[in-house]
């Protein structure tokens, strides 16, 4: 119970005690910062341990007639290990990147509040507490997204709120329907509407998937991710490759198999639907990808497309397809946020944020574009690098569902990702640009570090992937 305590709640003790520090004391806020973003990690590391081992940590009270607990089971520690572990990078790196901005006793009290509500949403253990974290997390992540408090993050602030709240209002409707109509909300057991087959469900299970495929950027509901874009990079990393979108991907998977069962799943006339749904956006994001100029426009749209791999896994409703979910889940947040940490380099030592005036970066900045270009390899899912079983188990999944196209889909978008970035990556070391590493300082170290240490985990999972497969294994299990 105080592992579940303390990884909960050291964001928002840092958050606190960051806010209370003053601007110019830069060391002991970076030292504050990364204290408690390590204990959270710490805490979350030795919760998923025991939560693995099968015990059950439940922490609940009742107001009214409803109860809020907090009741991490594997799939839900699994999420809370991956936002948790990849704040610790993130943090390292905003120490570099915001070292000659203003605000950032601001900007590092929120990241470290949104740690908390992310972790909120993962251990949540019923869909009250969901919502109410979800929600949390949409006000704790709007500063961060306007930080730069220019007329175009303004902009983009008030389409992500816009989008959110939607979202939220959807998620909030389907959770009382559902209440109304079963009388449980918890996650942890037999799923709420098992043996409740009943008319209705269809619109149900699509105004939850509605609800939540909006922070899952599911198109047409993703209008806000690339428009987002304009957030400090970070958090474009942190926030719009795992935490938020995450919790979109996340709130769908607890509604398939907490809420609904994949057993009810499949006897839903919307269930032959979803997979078609989640393939569409896998070729059209990252086809739209293709055409965006500015780096961090074209890896949000990637974004969109990889999104949808852990859905397309979901939604065969297959132990195979859950199981290249999760490793997906695991393996693309890796990367991903190393991608976005490359762009971040790119953008602060050359000042280059379109991708047609960037020939010749490789040669300033040789080991940023090592790690973006392993980076890419990975994304179009080759070996050593990791997302290469996520890819293999989803087609697996596919397979085993019956719907073998969807195998097709997911190496046509692979061959797509390399036209997308591979021309990236040769243009980077063509041109005239002087052979002079910019890659020296303390600031760049704390951007480069945490990049290149994201390539090497990536590149050990790859090589040893049974070394995350016990986790895998316990959320498969969980369901099956």
């Amino acid at each position: 119970m105080f592992n579940l305590i303390l990884a909960l709640f050291s964001g928002a003790a840092g958050s606190l005690t960051v806010g209370l520090i003053p601007e110019s004391k830069n060391r002991l806020r970076k030292l504050t910062v990364l204290i408690f973003a390590v204990s959270s990690a710490l805490f979350s590391w030795m919760l998923a341990i025991d939560v693995f081992a099968g015990e059950n940590i439940r922490i609940a009270c009742e107001l009214g007639r409803l109860t809020f607990s907090l009741e991490p089971d594997p799939m839900g520690a699994v999420f809370g290990l991956i936002a948790s572990s990849l704040w610790v990078f993130a943090a390292v790196y905003s120490f570099g990147y915001m070292e000659k901005k203003k605000n950032k006793r601001t900007y590092f009290a929120f990241l470290l509040l949104s740690l908390t509500m992310t972790l909120g949403v993962a251990f949540s253990g019923n869909l009250v507490v969901l919502y109410l974290f979800y929600e949390l997390l949409t006000f704790s992540t709007y500063p961060l997204v306007i930080h730069e408090r220019s007329s175009e993050a303004v902009k983009a602030g008030r389409k992500y709120i816009l989008y959110s709240l939607i979202g939220a209002g959807a998620i909030l409707f389907a959770t009382v329907i559902t209440y109304s109509w079963s009388g449980n909300l918890e996650f942890v057991g037999e799923p709420v509407f098992k043996g409740l087959l009943r008319p209705g469900l269809n619109g149900l299970l699509l105004l939850f998937i509605a609800g939540f495929g909006v922070k899952a950027a599911v198109i047409p509901l993703h209008r806000w991710l690339p428009a987002a874009m304009v957030a400090p990079t970070p958090v474009s990393a942190l926030l719009h490759a795992v935490a938020v979108v995450y919790s979109g991907v996340f709130g769908i998977l607890r509604v398939v198999y907490s809420v609904f069962g994949h057993e009810i799943v499949g006897q839903l006339s919307i269930s032959n639907i979803l997979p078609w749904i989640a393939a569409f956006t896998i070729l059209a994001g990252i086809i739209i990808a293709t055409r965006q100029d500015v780096l961090k426009r074209r890896l949000a749209y990637q974004t969109i497309s990889h999104l949808s791999y852990i859905l397309l896994g979901a939604f065969t409703l297959k132990s195979w397809g859950l199981a290249g979910a999760v490793f997906h889940m695991i393996s693309y947040s890796t990367l991903k946020v190393a991608l976005f940490f490359c762009a971040g380099i790119i953008s602060e030592k050359t000042g280059e944020t379109n991708i047609s005036r960037m020939q010749g970066v490789g040669r300033s900045l040789p080991k940023t574009m090592f790690a973006f270009s392993a980076a890419i390899m990975g994304m179009i899912g080759m070996l050593p690098l990791n997302t290469f079983w996520g890819k293999y188990y989803l087609m697996k999944g596919s397979v085993e569902a019956g719907k073998w196209p969807l195998a097709l889909v997911l190496i046509g978008s692979g061959i797509i990702n390399a036209i997308c970035f591979i021309p990236v990556i040769v243009n980077a070391f063509r041109g005239e640009r002087e052979k002079v590493s910019v890659e020296r300082g303390e600031s760049s170290l704390l951007m480069l570090a945490p990049t290149l240490v994201l390539i090497i985990i990536s590149l050990i999972i790859g090589l040893v992937p049974g070394l995350i497969w016990p986790g895998v294994e316990a959320v498969v299990k969980g369901f099956y």
